[in-house]
């Protein structure tokens, strides 16, 4: 079955009071109540694959949870509040004071500032790598190492990272690989055909696909990983609503052709970005110029709509009022919904083993499903004012292989 048509089954849907529907009931409840007092004591035993209390699974995330997995080719997963969720999930299920915890230098931030204040308090310490590295992660690998996390491409700076390399280096070391696969989805890549252990998704991104949802999601092949993420989760209290579950299974209807529509208007918007002088570089891996070109071509199907531009130094002064100029992008820190959104990040994310690549400001863009040319035509507008506030004359752009 394509992952089109796959994104559209419910083939686990019950049909209460004989009422059957092409949607999925949402189904309340905290309490979970229980036919005789001998279930009631047994509840405990249904925790995995069943129902004991709404904050541990209601048939509503169940069947979402179903769904996900089998998107990711996986026997298992489960959602929680938010990606970073799913990310601290991970981490806290596999690592405990003692351990190490590898992780990418272009990491999403807010886990740089989980790893720098939290999980130093709990006792496991963090390394950061060349998310470049490849094979050679093992050079930084022994029997502390539990875990190493990948994010590929960077949610900033886009690196692609060569994932069978790491993945078979930590394996024959014994360690645990997690990916965040938010930016692909399970649509465009799947991290546990690759060998890796955890695919993690920020659900609030593509998946749910309308800016309204919090959710993330952890789904893997073993069945004694799944089940330490659910005693974990359990330890932490984390739940999810089923309203939320509902939604998120709503978005995941129109994933495909979402995803279609951002990856051919981020394709085209990048190319108009490549002939701009303002420009330094386009950090767009469906680009051949761009690092690691090749290993998307190999391990992706194909591209979504997040990527970044760095620009020269001088459009400093100028930046604000020409990003607040723009009519059909919004200001935020959020990607993968309906509407365009452009975030600046100047100074770049925080680095600690890699240098940052340009010293320009760097501006990343989550291209929506609004027409290109209406979003073309207001990013002319708005580099026009550009032209007509800068100090200094327009210079070639430096384009450092592309």
């Amino acid at each position: 079955m394509h992952d089109d048509t796959r994104c559209l089954q419910s083939d686990d849907a019950p049909a209460p009071f004989g009422f059957q529907s092409l949607t999925f009931p949402v189904f309340r409840g905290s309490t979970v109540v229980f036919p005789t007092v001998e279930a009631y004591q047994r509840r405990r035993e249904t925790f995995y694959d069943g129902y004991s209390y709404g904050l541990y699974g209601t048939p509503t995330s169940r069947a979402l949870e179903a769904r996900i997995a089998s998107l990711e080719n996986g026997a298992t997963s489960h959602v929680v509040p938010s990606g970073l969720a799913a990310i601290v999930l991970t981490i806290l299920a596999v690592a405990k004071a003692g351990d190490q915890v590898l992780l990418p230098d272009n990491v999403y931030d807010p886990v740089r500032t989980l790893s720098d204040n939290f999980l130093s308090f709990l006792g496991i310490q963090v390394v950061y790598y060349d998310p470049l590295v490849g094979g050679e992660i093992a050079a930084l690998l022994d029997d502390r190492v539990k875990l190493v996390l990948v994010e590929s491409p960077g949610s900033a700076t886009m690196e692609i990272q060569d994932m069978a390399a790491i993945a078979s280096a930590a394996q024959a070391n014994g360690s645990r690989v997690a990916a965040d696969n938010t930016w692909a989805t399970p649509l465009r890549f799947k991290p546990l055909e690759m060998g890796i252990d955890f695919s993690i998704c920020a659900i609030s991104k593509y998946i749910a696909g309308h800016s309204d949802v919090l959710m993330g999601s952890v789904t893997v092949r073993d069945e004694i990983l799944y089940r330490r993420l659910r005693d974990v989760s359990r330890y932490l209290g984390y739940g999810v609503s089923p309203e939320d579950c509902s939604l998120v299974m709503r978005g995941i209807e129109t994933l495909p052709v979402r995803l279609d529509r951002a990856e051919s208007n981020a394709l085209a918007i990048a190319k108009w970005f490549e002939e701009r002088p303002e420009v330094v570089r386009v950090l767009h891996p469906a680009f051949p110029s761009h690092p690691g070109h090749e290993l998307w071509q190999r391990d992706f199907s194909g591209s979504s709509g997040l990527f970044s531009v760095i620009l020269q130094s001088w459009t400093r002064p100028h930046l604000a009022s020409v990003i607040e100029s723009l009519e059909f992008f919004s200001i935020g820190a959020s990607w993968g919904g309906t509407k365009s959104i452009v975030a600046v990040m100047d100074p770049p994310p925080v680095r600690t083993v890699t240098r940052t690549i340009e010293q320009g400001p760097l501006i990343r863009f989550s291209i929506g499903l609004e027409h290109v040319d209406d979003l073309l035509a207001d990013l002319e507008k708005a580099f026009r004012l550009m032209e007509a506030e800068m100090v200094e004359p327009l210079t070639p752009s430096i384009r450092q292989g592309i």
